[in-house]
């Protein structure tokens, strides 16, 4: 019994949940089931956690539902969207490639080669937002962190140098994949329904309906998928407040481009754009910030290359 209290206790700690999480992402990305499934799959949606994957998800889900007229038994933030288990829809799985915000830069791997047979969806966000996002979802949501922001934004895994480094790999090895298609939150956030289209062209949806990717657009909306958080209305973690009363707990938290400002001192701001203007490779179009104190623009400065 005193092992057994020893035992939840421990669980029960920051560092117990991060080493229960950390081995639930194992099991859901690299077990038996999880690359079977992954082989299957005809494209791939990849990110860095915290750029908006869950929003995408549900946006690309309800698209399919609808060209399916589907309507019955979908799961909405499914690992496998739709397409998995309806013939004639591409068959889109939601990656954790490499888990990377549990890692360093120098654990992080380097080869995207296993990707070579498939098309990739590669979903970034401003690396400024995402590491303040990436500090709520580890205090509020996971709770296995117990340090201040500005500790973990200067931490060496997880932070900001990670995230780096996670971009740059993807900016390297884009050409090794069977097919890439970039996506920024950004660009999102200005344009749903647009992203949507472009999206699932390059998955080889045929055709596209217009009436189905604006009706999909407004589900997915912030204020929508906030309304269903709120009520649990999917029942599921995935879509949960983990504080109703906290609103910072919430996976539909802010859903701001340049929300950082809000959190960060102005020299800890000044460290980050230094250190993406020095590492971050330009295809992203991040070197200039969304945002500057008071003054708000709509996407980071420069176009990126991406798939038409």
């Amino acid at each position: 019994m005193k092992l057994l209290h020893s035992l939840r206790r421990f669980l029960a700690s920051p560092i117990g949940r991060e080493y229960a999480i950390r081995w639930r992402l194992f099991r859901s990305s690299l077990g038996l089931r999880a690359l079977r499934a992954e082989r299957r799959a005809d494209v791939l949606l990849v990110s860095y956690p915290k750029c908006g994957r869950t929003w995408l998800t549900m946006l690309l889900a309800r698209a399919l539902a609808n060209h399916a007229e589907h309507e019955e038994d979908v799961d909405y933030l499914a690992t496998d969207l739709l397409g998995g288990r309806v013939d004639g829809l591409p068959h889109v799985r939601i990656s954790h490639d490499d888990n990377p915000h549990w890692k360093t830069v120098r654990s992080l791997q380097k080869s995207k080669a296993r990707y070579r047979d498939k098309k990739i969806i590669l979903l970034v966000r401003d690396p400024r937002d995402v590491v303040v996002s990436m500090y709520f979802e580890r205090t509020k949501r996971e709770q296995a962190y117990t340090g201040t922001m500005s500790q973990f934004l200067y931490s060496r895994r997880g932070a900001l140098d990670t995230i780096l480094a996670y971009y740059n790999v993807w900016a390297k090895e884009r050409d090794r994949v069977g097919g890439f298609c970039l996506v920024r939150y950004e660009d999102l956030k200005l344009d749903p329904a647009g992203q949507a289209r472009r999206i699932l062209r390059f998955a080889g949806l045929d055709p596209i309906v217009e009436t189905h990717i604006a009706e999909a657009a407004r589900f997915a909306s912030f204020e929508n998928m906030r309304e269903m958080e709120k009520g649990d209305a999917l029942k599921t973690g995935r879509l949960r407040a983990r504080d109703p009363k906290d609103s910072e707990s919430f996976k539909t938290r802010k859903g701001k481009v340049g929300g950082y400002v809000d959190y960060l001192k102005p020299e800890e701001i000044e460290w980050m754009e230094r250190k993406i203007r020095e590492t971050l490779d330009p295809f992203y179009g991040y070197a200039e910030p969304a945002v500057r104190r008071g003054e708000a623009q709509a996407v980071p400065a420069g176009r990126p290359g991406d798939a038409p």
